[in-house]
């Protein structure tokens, strides 16, 4: 509904300008000289919008990924499940640093610092996981979801014909990282369901 309130909000503008015109002479308008072709209101409207939203769930991506591994480290028992955990929090305290550096060169708007609601929910479920092998197997469930997700993201803006070069470039440099990490989290899965079957056999 916004995006549509926003783009008739341009056409309103355009409505105006063309009104204005009417006013001036044919003559007038015959002999104007050629103007520059420019991005229209609207292309531009858009591209900053999607921009913006783009930084901004990308930002949250790397928050889910920090703050629930940062929980692993405390209540994970298995070490490669912490391993993993802080190459997690290396990696998208990293990431961060980058989108930041390139939602600056794109004239937008830095990624919040804090979890919004949604996101902050997913923490929560976890943190409600007793500290065994079943927080373990949570843990890794929840990364191959967040990693699903964050992939998705990703490379939807890369495909974008509106992207921002500055965070297109930086989704194109962040999508390997991202499939790696599915991949380990994969892998991390289906020992932590194994330690688990072993911990409670039927």
């Amino acid at each position: 509904m916004r995006r549509f309130v926003l783009m008739s909000a341009a056409s309103v503008a355009a409505v105006a300008v063309v009104a204005c015109g009417d006013k001036m002479s044919a003559n007038a308008a015959l002999t104007s000289p050629p103007t520059e072709t420019v991005a229209e209101p609207a292309a531009v409207e858009t591209a900053t919008r999607e921009a913006q939203g783009f930084v901004s769930a990308a930002g949250q991506a790397s928050l889910v990924e920090i703050r629930t591994s940062e929980r692993a480290l405390e209540k994970a028992t298995s070490p490669d499940v912490k391993a993993f955990a802080q190459m997690l929090i290396d990696n998208h305290k990293a990431a961060i640093d980058k989108l930041k550096a390139a939602a600056s060169a794109a004239a937008m708007a830095a990624p919040a610092e804090v979890l919004d609601d949604f996101h902050m929910r997913r923490i929560n479920d976890l943190v409600e996981t007793d500290g065994d092998a079943d927080f373990d197997a949570d843990y890794a469930a929840l990364q191959v979801d967040a990693h699903n997700d964050a992939i998705k993201l990703f490379e939807d803006y890369s495909k974008d014909t509106n992207a921002t070069a500055q965070l297109k470039s930086y989704a194109d440099e962040m999508l390997p990282m991202l499939q790696a990490h599915k991949a380990e989290a994969e892998k991390i899965a289906d020992l932590a369901k194994k330690a688990g079957k072993s911990a409670n056999p039927s």
